[in-house]
C-alpha cells in the first residue's frame, strides 16, 4: 500500500439524507366575483433550511399567481403568497450543520365558493441533505471518478494580540464590563501568506462618579499576517476566529486600556480535479463528479469612435465581465461582457483613456449536462488584435498645400512626393479579440471514497 498516492481535501461528509412532504392549504378572497379560474402558476421560493438536533426546519413561501374570469368576462389576475414551515425528520444531523433542501411542488388542487372564495391545497415534496465539514486523506486512482474538490494546501493556528486605548466620555469608578464581537472578518492568499483583516466592536460599560451606568461603543480595525507555505494569490481562505481573552485597565477615571487575545484557525485551499478511488465501506462525502469538459474560441470584432483622435494605440487591456449560462440538454447558452480600457497617444501627444463594454453570446457543447447540473467556466484573453482607421494629417501640415476647401488636411491626398509628411491621426478604431473559454460540467453527487490516514502534517501536493 505504500505506492498509493494520497490527497488531503476539504470536502462536505453526508450525515444524512431524507424526504419529507406538507400539504400548504389556504383560503384567498378574491378581489371580485368570479365564474371560474382559468390557471394558477405556482413556485416554492425564499426556501431555507435549518439544523435542530435529529430534524431539519424547513421554511419557505409558495408563490402564486391567479388568473380567474370575472363576471364581466375579462380574465383577471391576482397573486398570493403562502408561507410555510415542516419539520422533516434526519437521524444523526445535530445543530450547526450545513443543511441543503430542494423542493417540489407535487400537486395543486382548488375549489371556488361562493363565486369569490379561493380554497387551495397543495402538496410539497423536500430533499433534505445535511453535511458537515471534514478533511480526508483520498486514495487517488486514474481508473476512479474525476471529482472537483478543495486540495488542501496547509493549515495553521495563530494567536494575534490587539491593544488600545479609548478615553471614555465622563469619568468613570469602574469598568463593569466590555462585550466584545468580531466584524468583517476577511483574510486573502498571497505567497506563502495569508492576510488578515477585520473590526473588533467593543461594548463597554462603566460606572460613573454619580453611581450611574453608561455605555460606550468603541470600533477597533485589526490586521495581521499569518505564514501558510504553498500558499498562492487566487487560493480559497477560510477562517474561524474566536475572542480568548479580554483584560481592560481604568487609568486617570477616563483611560481604558484593553488588550483582545484572538485566535484564528486558517485553511487554506486550491480548487483541483482528481480522479479518486472508491470504497463501498469509505466515509461517504458530497462531491462535484466532472460529467464533461470542454473548450471553445471565440472572435469579438467591434469598431469604435475614439472621443478624440489618435496617432497611436498605446495599450489595449481586456477581460470578461458578467458571464452567465444557460444549461440545456447537452448544451450551455454562454453570455458575457468584452470589458476593455483603451489608451491612446491623441493629436495632442497626450496619453488619453476610452473604456468600452462589448457583449458577446456563444455557446458549447457538453455531452451529458442537463439543468440544474453546475458549469465553471474559466475564460481566458488570448490576443487582443486593432486597427487604426479613418486618418487625415494633423492640422499643422495645413502649409504644406494638402487642405481641401473646408481647410482640413486630408492625409490620402496629401502630395507623395514629400519627403517628411506629416504623422497621420486617425478617428476611429477596430478591434479582434480571441476568448479562450474552458467549461466544466459537473453533477453534485454521494461517493464513498477510499481514504488512507491523515498524515501527520499538511503538505502541498499528493504524496505516493
Amino acid at each position: 500500500m505504500a505506492d498509493q498516492c494520497t490527497q488531503l481535501l476539504k470536502l462536505d461528509c453526508l450525515v444524512c439524507e431524507s424526504t419529507g412532504e406538507a400539504c400548504v392549504e389556504s383560503r384567498f378572497v378574491l378581489p371580485r366575483r368570479a365564474k371560474k379560474i382559468a390557471e394558477i402558476q405556482a413556485r416554492v421560493v425564499d426556501l431555507c433550511a435549518e439544523v435542530i438536533d435529529c430534524q431539519v426546519m424547513v421554511s419557505g413561501t409558495l408563490h402564486k399567481q391567479v388568473f380567474f374570469v370575472g363576471e364581466d368576462h375579462h380574465v383577471h389576475h391576482v397573486p398570493e403568497d403562502v408561507p410555510f414551515t415542516v419539520f422533516i425528520d434526519c437521524p444523526g444531523a445535530v445543530t450547526g450543520q450545513n443543511a441543503q433542501v430542494t423542493a417540489r411542488i407535487v400537486k395543486l388542487s382548488h375549489s371556488l365558493e361562493f363565486c369569490q372564495e379561493l380554497v387551495q391545497r397543495a402538496v410539497l415534496q423536500f430533499v433534505v441533505r445535511v453535511t458537515e465539514d471534514c478533511q480526508v486523506n483520498a486514495i487517488l486512482d486514474s481508473e476512479g471518478p474525476l471529482v472537483k474538490a478543495e486540495c488542501v494546501v496547509g493549515e495553521t493556528t495563530r494567536a494575534i494580540t490587539v491593544e488600545n486605548c479609548v478615553d471614555l466620555e465622563r469619568r468613570a469608578k469602574k469598568i463593569r464590563d466590555v462585550q466584545v464581537a468580531l466584524e468583517q472578518v476577511v483574510a486573502e492568499a498571497s505567497d506563502g501568506q495569508v492576510h488578515l483583516q477585520g473590526v473588533i466592536v467593543k461594548s463597554i460599560f462603566y460606572i460613573s462618579e454619580d453611581d450611574c451606568e453608561f455605555y460606550q461603543e468603541e470600533r477597533v480595525p485589526f490586521s495581521a499576517m499569518v505564514e501558510v507555505a504553498g500558499a498562492e494569490p487566487g487560493d480559497n481562505v477560510s477562517l474561524k476566529a474566536q475572542i480568548l481573552r479580554v483584560d481592560r485597565f481604568l487609568s486617570n477615571g477616563r483611560q481604558v486600556r484593553q488588550r483582545i487575545v484572538l485566535s484564528v484557525f486558517v485553511k487554506v485551499t486550491r480548487t483541483c480535479e482528481l480522479n479518486v478511488a472508491e470504497d463501498i465501506n469509505g466515509p461517504q462525502v458530497m462531491a462535484s463528479r466532472v460529467i464533461s469538459t470542454n473548450s471553445r474560441q471565440i472572435l469579438v470584432e467591434n469598431a469604435a469612435d475614439l472621443n478624440r483622435p489618435a496617432r497611436k494605440i498605446q495599450e489595449i487591456q481586456a477581460r470578461v465581465e458578467d458571464v452567465a449560462v444557460e444549461t440545456i440538454l447537452n448544451k450551455i447558452i454562454i453570455t458575457g461582457v468584452l470589458h476593455k480600457q483603451i489608451f491612446f497617444v491623441a493629436d495632442d501627444d497626450l496619453v488619453r483613456h476610452m473604456g468600452e463594454d462589448i457583449p458577446f453570446t456563444t455557446f458549447v457543447d457538453l455531452p451529458g449536462i442537463k439543468p440544474g447540473d453546475s458549469v465553471n467556466i474559466s475564460p481566458v484573453v488570448e490576443h487582443v488584435g486593432y486597427e487604426l482607421t479613418d486618418a487625415f494629417c494633423d492640422d499643422s501640415s495645413s502649409d504644406s498645400g494638402c487642405s481641401d476647401e473646408s481647410g482640413i488636411s486630408r492625409f490620402d491626398d496629401c502630395d507623395p512626393y514629400v519627403e517628411e509628411p506629416e504623422t497621420p491621426i486617425f478617428r476611429r478604431l477596430i478591434q479582434r479579440t480571441v476568448i479562450q473559454l474552458i467549461v466544466r460540467g459537473s453533477e453534485e453527487q454521494a461517493i464513498r471514497l477510499a481514504t488512507a490516514p491523515l498524515p501527520a502534517t499538511v503538505t502541498l501536493g499528493t504524496s505516493c
